[in-house]
């Protein structure tokens, strides 16, 4: 059975941006697919991790764009920490960067996804600059 989880916090520290999500399996049990998809009715970048017996969709919803420009900028590793775990999400910046490639002024990702993508990455400045 696939799963989806969302992301609650994200914050950028000592050189990573960490994701955050209460995740039903140990991270200890899960394998990086190097891969993401887009959930355009829910507004959300989704970073794809595997079990032995099912995928887990890690949402990052639009609230933490913000930081995800930031660590892109910054070529900063990205983690996702459930409980006291932690695993890196392997490749996710040159994954996010395809994504915004092809998002950018293509309406098959849906006009809203593609305005929220607009403002946030091509438009907003990254703060403190």
């Amino acid at each position: 059975m696939n799963e989806k989880v969302t992301v609650h916090h994200a914050e950028r520290k000592a050189g990573r941006l960490w994701l955050r999500a209460d995740l039903p399996v140990s991270l200890a049990d899960v394998a990086p697919k190097r891969h993401m998809l887009v959930d355009s009715d829910g507004l959300a970048f989704v970073y794809l991790l595997e079990t032995d017996d099912r995928f887990l969709y890690v949402a990052i919803p639009q609230q933490w764009w913000r930081e995800l420009k930031a660590t892109l900028a910054a070529k900063e590793p990205v983690w996702l920490q459930s409980g006291e775990e932690a695993v890196e999400l392997e490749q996710f910046d040159e994954e996010l960067a395809y994504l915004l490639d092809n998002i950018r002024g293509n309406a098959n990702y849906g006009e809203e996804l593609e305005q929220a993508v607009q403002e946030v990455f091509f438009t907003e400045k990254i703060h403190g600059q």
